[in-house]
């Protein structure tokens, strides 16, 4: 009877040796659990997409009953299905890929980062991360010192219709006062800013 409790006892041992990582090379319990857990997505849950473009957008539904159409107001936000999301991200929607299906100069942005991640937008150690039209990245741009630093890194963000319009709204209500870049923007656009 001795015997079993030592072993029961060398049991319990190994196990909290593996549970608290020590001198093993198996995973801890706990990360095991973390892992599994990011890996895991619920496809039914809703998520909140983002309508870039200053106009509304509609696509048809692939993988939510296949019926029906989304409708996104400008600059609105829907909530929609992590599996119909991916599901057009799958068949090539533009709305979401972009044209070159990273999700860059894409029209509608995914709020939701665990389904960037998901569909390969973003990395999950967060070195890579979707680039968008919005009021950081316009800051960033209008923060650099130089014109030519400037009008490269404008050319590289802005390259959609849908990003021109919404970089040249955000100049106007961020009220930039830099005659220089505010000019080759609207060149570069062909969008003129109205008082």
């Amino acid at each position: 009877m001795a015997n079993k409790k030592e072993e029961k006892n060398s049991n319990i041992k190994e196990k909290d040796v593996i549970q608290k990582g020590e001198n093993t090379k198996e995973m801890p319990v706990q990360k095991q659990e973390e892992a599994v857990q990011k890996e895991e997505l619920n496809l039914d849950q809703k998520v909140t997409i983002k309508n870039l473009a200053p106009w509304d957008v509609t696509f048809h539904r692939i993988s939510d009953g296949g019926f029906g159409d989304v409708y996104i107001v400008a600059h609105g936000t829907y909530r929609l299905s992590r599996s119909e999301i991916i599901a057009q991200i799958q068949s090539g929607n533009q709305l979401f890929c972009g044209f070159n299906m990273s999700g860059e100069h894409a029209t509608i942005y995914i709020e939701d980062e665990p389904t960037r991640v998901e569909v390969g937008f973003e990395s999950e150690e967060g070195k890579d991360k979707q680039r968008i039209v919005n009021n950081n990245t316009i800051k960033e741009v209008f923060d650099y010192k130089t014109q030519d630093a400037f009008e490269k890194h404008f050319a590289e963000l802005v390259k959609t219709r849908s990003e021109k319009f919404a970089a040249m709204e955000i100049i106007k209500n961020l009220k930039f006062n830099d005659y220089n870049k505010i000019r080759f923007a609207e060149d570069y656009t062909k969008i003129r800013i109205q008082k």
